[in-house]
């Protein structure tokens, strides 16, 4: 038994070492088509990176900076905590979280993406919650803002304000359902909820402002730096890819700006929506970027995002059934909602990946 069990030791090192030889070789060739791809294709990943220098002083920062701020403010000045008194008893019904979260979550789908993980981290870093609450907050805060749902999507888009609006309500809807589900499947949290002897430290309002605004200066250089490089990866690939239904089903895996511009044009309504809940990698780097030191399962949060979308694009389905009908929609045709039991083979799959990702995000939960 002791020989085998040296054999059996012996071949496994020689696996791993194989392995690693294996995973450096591809990191290493993926290095190089990533350079020689950006000399091949220097004037695509130029225009791609100006218009994600464009989208960061145009939209990003106006709209994301006091957002990020006041969130940074509200933690640090000891609002959260006096505010959390009052909407405790809600938030660990619904989310099972102390009421610190009420105002981080309610700013998260009022400000963008990475505003609800800003607030978290900082929640996190003041000692008002536990780890174990910001990572579970982390995964369903998460939500895009009115100014680009609203302004971006549905005025210039869609010239329509109110297909932003549907769109803005059903991912709200989907935010809040999300983190039901969450709640529901963590087998910790009465752990969470009966956890109040966390010690906080606040600073001064004049100081709370300063720290404020340096915090998410650094925060949003950040996800600026995310979006151009994301800009400039789409650009680059965007010669490779053939009719603008690939081009928005890879832009809705990288980056979400590209991704509804382009399924905006070729797609139905519940694609654009699907992009907006799932966010693209872009915005999960982001999201990271602004979570700090806290650390959450990233496949977990991926299969949760996919959950988000599709509850997004399924409330949207719906929302547009009940307020546009046949209505024009679309600035060169029209959104074109089935029977209410209809579909297509997409919707299908798309259901049905939703369902599977939620059953391995629930034995994921459990297992933690």
């Amino acid at each position: 038994m002791q020989f085998q069990s040296y054999i059996l030791s012996v071949i496994d090192m020689y696996i791993n070492a194989a392995v690693g030889k294996i995973g450096t070789a591809i990191k290493a060739l993926a290095a190089v088509a990533v350079c020689a791809s950006i000399l091949i294709f220097s004037d695509s990943c130029s225009k791609g990176a100006v218009n994600g220098i464009s989208l960061c002083l145009n939209v990003l920062v106006p709209s994301l900076f006091p957002f990020m701020a006041a969130a940074s403010f509200i933690v640090k000045s000891g609002l959260a905590q006096k505010l959390g008194r009052a909407f405790g008893g809600i938030t660990k019904k619904l989310f099972g979280l102390s009421g610190c979260f009420a105002p981080i979550i309610i700013l998260s789908m009022l400000g963008g993406y990475p505003v609800g993980a800003k607030g978290i981290s900082e929640l996190c870093k003041s000692g008002a919650v536990s780890e174990r609450e910001a990572e579970k907050a982390a995964l369903f805060a998460v939500c895009a803002g009115p100014g680009f749902i609203v302004s971006f999507v549905g005025s210039s888009l869609y010239n329509n304000k109110t297909v932003g609006l549907i769109i803005l309500s059903a991912q709200v809807i989907s935010v809040l359902a999300t983190g039901l589900l969450v709640n529901i499947c963590d087998r910790h949290r009465k752990e969470i909820t009966e956890n109040t002897k966390l010690t906080s430290s606040f600073s001064p309002v004049g100081s709370a402002i300063v720290e404020s605004a340096v915090d998410s200066s650094k925060g949003i250089l950040s996800i600026c730096a995310f979006v151009v490089l994301f800009s400039a990866l789409t650009g680059m690939i965007e010669p490779a890819l053939g009719n603008d239904l690939l081009k928005g089903i890879v832009y809705c895996l990288l980056e979400v700006c590209s991704a509804v511009s382009k399924l905006s044009e070729c797609c139905p309504l519940e694609l654009t929506a699907f992009a907006i809940g799932f966010g693209g990698l872009c915005v999960h780097f982001q999201i990271f970027s602004a979570l700090g030191k806290v650390k959450v399962c990233k496949p977990l949060f991926f299969c949760i995002r996919i959950l988000q979308g599709a509850f997004t694009a399924l409330l949207t389905h719906f929302g547009a059934l009940l307020f546009l009908g046949n209505e024009q929609v679309f600035s060169t045709s029209y959104v074109e909602t089935p029977a209410l039991y209809g579909g297509t083979i997409i919707s299908a799959a798309a259901l049905i990946g939703a369902v599977i990702c939620f059953l391995y995000s629930t034995k994921s939960i459990k297992d933690q």
